[in-house]
């Protein structure tokens, strides 16, 4: 044989070719198959179809309806995929790294139901527990009529202004307090700061329930038709407020570089953190209060329902009796956002304003957050285990606390071994999302199957499934693997 046929590397590459061409035949013998057999039915694979009229109703929609096209419809589908992947993937990291480090607590009672909830979860089918939640947890909950209301109607309460300027001070407080050296003096401080924020806002709500109360409806309603909360709507001086947020944003991140160098450069300890959430709370209140000081409208045309006219009316007088529609609260309101609390019908069957989570969302949602969790948890012990123990012994003989030996000794190291098969985690959750349609949730896969019942577009909506799950996993692959390059070990 020439001396070139000898060569391994030539072999491989020559080997790899025929490979290819061989699946490149495959593919287009299979390909040819398909369409000969489906233009004997004038079912030939194409996206045209998708312009056609769906002709049927789903759930979970929002403004679609029957008469949108079967992309619209296959757009509703993809949309609550992602509801259910994206806020999963955030809740079920949570969870599993506190179930995780829960593990290794010197607490028997936290450590061992800690371990119970990992090996029974994860040995549970995950079909299983999404059955559980939807036939046995849901399907148990009061009637719509009878819904369990969060907060109780009554309850008088203040503006929400007054609790974030309370939460400062707490912040504050804590934070300043913590250059005090011995730790009496230091509790106490903060026991007490607590305290008198505590005070101050149960004395103001008994003021104003003394005067004019505020009556407080309740922002969730949980029944067996789901769950419904409240929304925050834009107002007209939302865009203003936003200025302030991000000006805060800046700020903050501008001083947590500038205090990291300065540790860096001269050793000393900097709660930058601390210091930066302070700046962007505080611009974002800022903000909220400068809006706040915008002038309303004396008079205030209002429907009269009694005279069927439109009436002249004091705009305070107007807004207390909740006649003001919600263009003219967006418009002349004196906050950025507006709280819309869940309101029932007449007949208290249906939810008319709010967010509202189908039983079906929530038993998908509850059931691959809680099943995925638990091996998370595991992910995470083992990334714990895996710091050496030297480590841990030097962060307590320099004194640090558990929460900073975790935050600064313990998690960044063990990062670099939780998360690659994190990532694998993260892609069998929004692979698993597709057992959705065991609890009838319209996700990606029910919608495409419905497509596919009317039209007879098999073979294009199973590839437009196969494209859009492909895409969410690239898409968690590439977040992954960026996160990975950031905290893996850098050598020269």
């Amino acid at each position: 044989m020439p001396a070139i046929f000898r060569d391994a590397r030539i072999i491989r590459g020559i080997a790899q070719l025929i490979f290819v061409v061989i699946v490149v035949i495959v593919l287009n013998d299979l390909q040819t198959r398909i369409n000969t057999a489906l233009e004997s039915t004038n079912q030939s694979p194409n996206f045209e179809f998708l312009q056609n009229r769906a002709g049927f109703d789903l759930a979970d929609s929002g403004s679609y309806s029957s008469n949108d096209r079967y992309i619209d419809a296959f757009q509703v589908g993809f949309i609550n995929t992602l509801r259910v992947v994206l806020l999963g993937l955030a809740s079920t990291t949570v969870i599993g790294i506190m179930v995780g480090i829960f593990l290794l607590s010197r607490n028997f009672l936290l450590r061992t139901i800690s371990r119970v909830y990992v090996e029974v979860l994860r040995n549970t089918p995950v079909l299983l527990q999404i059955f559980a939640w939807f036939y046995i947890a849901l399907f148990s909950l009061p009637p719509q009529q009878e819904s369990i209301a969060f907060p109780q109607e009554g309850i008088r309460s203040l503006p929400l202004l007054q609790y974030g300027l309370s939460l400062l001070v707490i912040l504050l407080i804590w934070q300043y307090s913590g250059s005090l050296r011995r730790p009496a003096w230091r509790n106490g401080l903060r026991q007490v700061g607590i305290a008198v924020v505590l005070l101050v806002n149960l004395l103001g709500i008994v003021i104003v329930g003394a005067g004019t109360p505020i009556e407080f409806r309740p922002g969730i309603y949980i029944s067996i038709k789901g769950v419904a909360i409240f929304e925050l709507i834009p107002t007209s001086l939302f865009g203003i407020w936003m200025v302030f947020v991000v000006i805060g944003a800046v700020v903050s991140f501008a001083m947590s570089r500038y205090f990291a160098f300065i540790t860096e450069s001269s050793g000393q300890p900097i709660p930058r953190t601390r210091y930066a959430l302070a700046a962007f709370v505080g611009f974002t209140l800022l903000g909220w209060l400068i809006i706040g000081m915008r002038p309303t409208p004396s008079q205030i045309a209002v429907y009269d329902d009694d005279r069927d006219e439109f009436i002249e009316m004091e705009y305070e007088e107007a807004f207390e009796s909740a006649l003001l529609t919600i263009e003219q609260e967006l418009e002349y309101t004196r906050q950025p956002l507006i709280f819309r609390p869940p309101t029932l019908d007449r007949r208290g069957r249906n939810i008319e304003t709010g967010i509202e989570f189908s039983p079906s969302y929530l038993a998908i949602f509850l059931g691959l957050v809680i099943y995925t969790s638990a091996f998370i948890a595991e992910i995470v012990r083992a990334g714990i285990q895996a710091v050496p123990k030297g480590q841990l012994e030097a962060s307590r003989a320099l004194g640090l606390s558990q929460g900073d030996m975790l935050r600064l000794i313990i998690l960044p190291q063990a990062l670099r071994v939780i998360i690659p098969p994190l990532g694998n985690q993260f892609l069998n959750l929004s692979k698993n999302s597709s057992l959705a349609i065991a609890v009838a949730y319209t996700d990606i896969y029910q919608v495409t199957f419905t497509i596919i019942n009317q039209s007879g577009q098999s073979v294009t909506g199973i590839v437009m499934v196969m494209l859009s799950y492909l895409l969410i996993s690239l898409c968690i692959s590439l977040v992954m693997n960026v996160v990975n390059q950031r905290y893996q070990l850098v050598t020269r």
